[in-house]
């Protein structure tokens, strides 16, 4: 599918969020890779938009996109938005329209203005007039815009009038159901030290004294694992670090060993 002008501009836009957020980035500089996964991993969700910038800026698109899609379901509004413009551009993920429609909706709904704009201007080139003249009036109803696009001159009453009762229908509709995450701060609270059986240290979630779930462990050589374990192995996302702190691998482990690495 070819996208046309008004499309394109979307696409600038989304892809301008992170040049405008570049000094934001560097001037998290030593809250550390460590300390910002770790928060991340616990679900809290600033810090995962937070990272998943930072990976889409030194060029991990998979990894920011893991991010954006494990806040995306906290309802973050610019997640959710990121989201379904990876799915539109193939960036880190599968391309695939439909479902980044569907995150768009799901930002839409969720008050996101860009998103709002996206949706009206994809669904006018796809000659989806009522859905997209719907989404004008949404934003007009949000934003209070004083001008409505160009394109939205060129239709009869009756369909505009169409568009505004599907316009105030969506209005009507409760926001999105967050998806289930146990809170960051419950997480932390649960967060136990203890020596591993070979020496290393262990820092995290555990079930009856075994590490599962977020933790750190720090071997004797000062390298370190931080992400997801299940049954005291390395299970899930994670990443590890060297002794400089360094990032040596990062991408999911199934039983303590990596699956992918960058």
């Amino acid at each position: 599918m070819q996208y046309g002008k008004a499309s394109k501009t979307r696409l600038s836009t989304y892809l301008s969020i992170f040049v405008l957020l570049f000094s934001f980035v560097l001037s998290l500089g030593a809250e550390t890779n460590i300390d910002l996964l770790r928060k991340a991993e616990a679900n809290h969700v600033e810090s995962q938009v937070n990272l998943a910038i930072v990976e889409s800026l030194t060029g991990k698109s998979a990894n920011s996109h893991y991010w954006f899609r494990r806040a995306a379901k906290q309802n973050h509004p610019l997640a959710c938005r990121m989201v379904g413009m990876n799915h539109f551009t193939g960036k880190g993920t599968s391309r695939n329209p439909d479902i980044g429609k569907r995150w768009l909706e799901r930002a839409a709904r969720l008050d996101d203005a860009e998103s709002m704009l996206f949706l009206a201007n994809h669904y006018h080139e796809e000659n989806n007039t009522i859905e997209a003249l719907a989404w004008t009036f949404v934003h007009l109803n949000k934003f209070g815009s004083s001008q409505l696009p160009d394109w939205t001159n060129s239709y009869p009453v009756e369909i505009k009038e169409s568009a505004r009762q599907m316009a105030d229908e969506w209005l009507a509709m409760p926001k999105p159901a967050v998806h289930t995450v146990r809170p960051y701060e419950r997480l932390v609270q649960e967060y136990l030290e203890f020596r591993l059986p070979n020496g290393d240290k262990y820092e995290g979630m555990t079930v009856k004294g075994i590490p599962h779930g977020q933790g750190k462990r720090l071997a004797k050589d000062g390298s370190s694992y931080l992400g997801e374990f299940k049954n005291g192995k390395e299970n899930g996302y994670g990443t590890w670090f060297d002794s400089r702190g360094i990032i040596v691998r990062q991408g999911l482990w199934k039983n303590g060993n990596p699956i992918f690495s960058q």
